[in-house]
């Protein structure tokens, strides 16, 4: 049976590696713009003597630099995992991925701006906005990339499909959360920022399966090749 795209066009088998590649130095350059947009006082701005005011001042923005961080190292985690089923590519999913690497890439600008104003309502719906909509796409990419086996290697268990579908939607649902609170409670809603991508540092199911399935390829080395 002859696979297709989306659109129903045959499926032409690209290789991974260089959107990886792309995928990681995009992340690389955008976690470390993060930094960068902190406004570090220096002697010709403040004094010796008001520096520690001067650092006070700084501190949302070093806040909001680590959530932000966060917020990235969870996406390229989740981004990075579904590599281990993907294993081919073609026209359509490449520009999915580009369009997350956009949304990756606007990750500095949105978080400069809630530095300087953490607590502004249209500041937050930016940002908040930029995360969901960086989820979202994420989700995209794994659909299109396992429906109907379209980009995954073989016997991949339906379950698993699931269970990440839930994960990525479920950040993408906490984060819509914090959105909505960001018009009420402010404070809420950038500690919600925070407390998700925190949540998605913990293990959950489908970590069980990454444990067991490199149980299996150690004791057996063929069998990854096989697939």
């Amino acid at each position: 049976m002859t696979l297709t795209n989306v659109w129903g066009d045959p499926l032409v088998d690209l290789k991974t590696s260089r959107v990886e590649a792309l995928s990681d130095g995009v992340f690389a350059i955008a976690m470390t713009i993060l930094v960068l947009n902190i406004s570090v006082p220096t002697a010709e701005t403040v004094s010796a003597d008001r520096l520690p005011d001067a650092l006070r001042q700084v501190a949302p923005q070093v806040i909001v630099y680590i959530i932000s961080f966060v917020n990235l190292g969870v996406l390229w985690v989740g981004h990075h995992n579904q590599y281990h089923f993907i294993v081919r590519a073609d026209r359509w999913f490449l520009w999915i991925n580009v369009l997350y690497l956009l949304l990756i890439s606007f990750m500095p600008l949105a978080t400069a701006l809630l530095g300087h104003y953490p607590l502004h309502r249209v500041a937050l719906v930016v940002y908040g906005t930029n995360l969901i909509a960086a989820t979202l796409v994420l989700a995209l990419h794994w659909h299109y990339a396992t429906a109907g086996g379209r980009l995954v290697r073989s016997q991949l268990p339906p379950r698993v499909i699931g269970l990440a579908h839930r994960r990525i939607l479920g950040s993408a649902g906490a984060y819509t959360i914090a959105l909505g609170l960001s018009l009420m409670v402010p404070v809420l809603s950038l500690a919600l920022f925070l407390a998700v991508p925190l949540f998605n540092v913990l293990p959950f199911t489908l970590d069980r399966h990454f444990r067991a399935e490199s149980n299996m390829n150690v004791a057996d080395p063929r069998r990854r090749s096989r697939e």
